[in-house]
């Protein structure tokens, strides 16, 4: 049984702990991400990504023909830029109050290359993107680039602008020069479209979302510097992640996405968050994600239905209800999470096949280091979950072994497993109280004893099957 907390989730002080220190070997699967989706809501049509074919050519190349692009220099007397037609514009200069329109042609294609460009917009995004096939915003090697809205955005009409760029259509964020983008009022890149980031240096510091998009957000070689009162990164569709570096700073998710979330490489650091990574379906098969969250750390939970939705936020399920949308899977990679509320949580099914993952989790008998109210499967990789025994869950299908021991008392500190003959196999160190511990590994095998060693206390288990421990059985440490 599932004993997932019920009821509200209530929001949790954030305890700074120590880092998770590890030394482990083990190898890493490059299993594809990708599955076909067996029960997608009827009402939503969402983008399939081919995981191959993320990025085109143009969109990772920043280069741009000088020669046959027009020189736009902004100031207090050309405040207002009105794109109408497809090229290449290079764009620099100063104004304090002023935007750049783009409504061109449904086929135009239109790159904005910034040069040491500082715009700020009172009341409207600096970058309007109304019309066009597709925009490309690229910074220029060496020039550090400026957009601000400074007042509350004023719709268009009908159209809730609320972006400091702000597009209707597909654009791509590229370059090897710095783009600042900062807004106390409302988001930093917004798309009605898909939004990639494939190069460059971007520092975001908004009062709502970071960067967000209705279809899909992918990202591959570029450093996202964010700090955003709401998600960081947002997709009503998916996020793919390549490769790259996002250091995340949020006040709810540090990634959500609607439908599916891949991150297939890079390195992730969030720093703070409500969440760590949210969605529906979640694929992690590389790349090496940090974080701290004061509630769940990876969670897979979709909204049924409106009613579904709590705050904004994705439907919670019932302690025995499984959401057969829900799932994590863990093919690769390397991830160090440090939460207060569920470490690794799916209201569906968690598979673990390869990779990395440790986890310090809840000091609290309400929440566990794993949770899932489906099924979860190791079949490869190394799994450390620190927590709360109260709601203490071990896998519930292995090809390896997976143990789950519970204290009577709390510990910090080295905890080791040693096999028979004392060869040690995993050593780890945890600076954060924890009473429950499940450990996973390839080495570890059936028919075979093991000690697990915290401190001065020990446990010697033989594993007569692959699943040592289940949930709430409190066992002495001699």
């Amino acid at each position: 049984m599932n004993y997932k907390k019920f009821l509200t989730i209530v929001l949790i002080v954030l305890v700074t702990a120590g880092s998770l220190t590890c030394f482990i070997a083990s190898g890493n699967s490059d299993a594809s991400a990708e599955e076909s989706s067996s029960s997608e809501s009827a009402s939503v049509d969402y983008k399939e990504l081919d995981l191959e074919n993320l990025f085109t050519n143009r969109d990772l190349t920043a280069s741009f023909d000088e020669e046959s692009a027009e020189n736009i220099v902004m100031s207090e007397s050309n405040s207002n830029v009105n794109i109408t037609e497809e090229g290449i514009y290079i764009i620099s200069g100063s104004c304090k109050d002023g935007s750049i329109n783009v409504n061109a042609d449904d086929t135009a294609k239109i790159q904005l290359v910034l040069s040491n460009l500082t715009l700020n917009s009172s009341s409207t995004a600096a970058i309007y993107v109304e019309n066009a096939d597709k925009v490309f915003i690229t910074t220029t090697k060496g020039t550090t680039n400026i957009l601000t809205t400074s007042g509350e955005f004023v719709s268009d009409g009908e159209t809730n602008i609320d972006g400091v760029i702000f597009s209707k259509d597909d654009i791509t964020l590229n370059g090897s020069g710095t783009l600042n983008i900062n807004t106390d009022y409302g988001n930093g890149v917004v798309s009605k479209d898909d939004l990639k980031i494939t190069s460059g240096t971007y520092n975001i510091d908004v009062a709502n979302k970071g960067v967000e998009a209705n279809d899909s957000i992918r990202i591959t070689e570029a450093e996202l510097n964010i700090n955003a009162d709401n998600d960081t990164i947002h997709s009503d569709g998916s996020v793919a992640v390549k490769s790259g570096t996002l250091n995340l700073e949020s006040g709810d998710d540090g990634i959500h996405a609607d439908y599916k979330t891949f991150i297939l490489g890079g390195e992730i650091n969030i720093t703070k968050s409500y969440e760590l990574i949210e969605g529906t379906k979640i694929y992690i098969n590389g790349g090496t994600i940090n974080g701290i969250a004061s509630d769940d750390g990876i969670n897979a939970s979709s909204a049924k239905d409106s009613d579904d939705m709590q705050d904004g936020r994705m439907g919670k399920m019932s302690i025995d209800e499984v959401d057969e949308d829900a799932l994590i899977s863990i093919s690769g990679g390397i991830i160090n999470i440090n939460v207060e509320g569920d470490g690794i949580d799916s209201n569906g099914s968690i598979e673990i096949s390869g990779g990395e993952v440790y986890v310090q989790g809840p000091t609290n008998n309400g929440n566990g280091a794993l949770d899932y109210n489906g099924t979860a499967k190791i079949t490869g990789g190394t799994l450390v979950a620190f927590g709360a025994s109260g709601m203490a869950q071990n896998m519930s299908e292995a090809s390896q072994g997976s143990i789950l021991i519970t204290f009577t008392a709390s510990y910090t500190g080295k905890t080791s497993v040693t096999d028979s003959s004392g060869n040690e196999i995993l050593s780890f160190n945890s600076n954060k109280s924890f009473n429950s511990v499940v450990v996973s590994s390839p080495e570890l095998k059936k028919g075979e004893t093991y000690t697990i060693t915290v401190g001065e206390v020990y446990q010697t288990v033989t594993l007569d099957d692959y699943i040592y421990g289940g949930g709430n059985n409190m066992m002495n440490m001699r």
